[in-house]
């Protein structure tokens, strides 16, 4: 009878403790990005656009590193929508909807200029698209030069 409770307490805490130990914090499925398009003007300030699919249950959505502010959640008719902030900024839950949704917000510090070249260590894993200010004309990615000439962006 002993070791039968004994078992039971064991396998108790072990199921208690797991989840504890992975640390991870997840509310929801990852989101479905149509797109992510960042936005960096002349003097060096970050905006950022995400159009995440429609979906019938709540979807969570990582935000790019850095401080995020300004965060908006629109539909695309541009009312707003609600949605929940995970921990630090780092990461939004959008509740269910018929339609896409658009996140937005700025991302202060995120850009720094040394030696009058303006520096990112960018990592995100979604394909995102950068709008730069018309006076950029080189851009290095991974280390290697990118020439724009007449583009915006890449």
């Amino acid at each position: 009878m002993n070791s039968k409770i004994c078992g039971f307490l064991v396998i108790f805490l072990i199921i208690s403790v797991i989840p504890t130990v992975d640390a991870q914090i997840s509310f929801g499925e990852k989101a479905s990005q149509k797109s992510v398009k960042v936005v960096i003007n002349s003097v060096g300030d970050v905006h950022v656009k995400h159009i995440v699919n429609p979906a019938s249950l709540p979807k969570q959505i990582e935000l790019i590193y850095g401080t995020a502010s300004n965060i908006t959640v629109t539909d695309e008719e541009g009312e707003e929508k609600q949605f929940s902030v995970i921990g630090d900024n780092t990461g939004l839950l959008i509740f269910p909807s018929q339609n896409r949704s658009i996140v937005e917000y700025d991302l202060e510090h995120a850009i720094t200029e040394k030696d009058n070249v303006w520096t990112w260590s960018f990592r995100y894993l979604e394909t995102t698209s950068f709008i730069l200010p018309e006076e950029a004309d080189l851009i290095f990615a991974n280390e290697r030069p990118v020439y724009l000439d007449e583009k915006k962006g890449i």
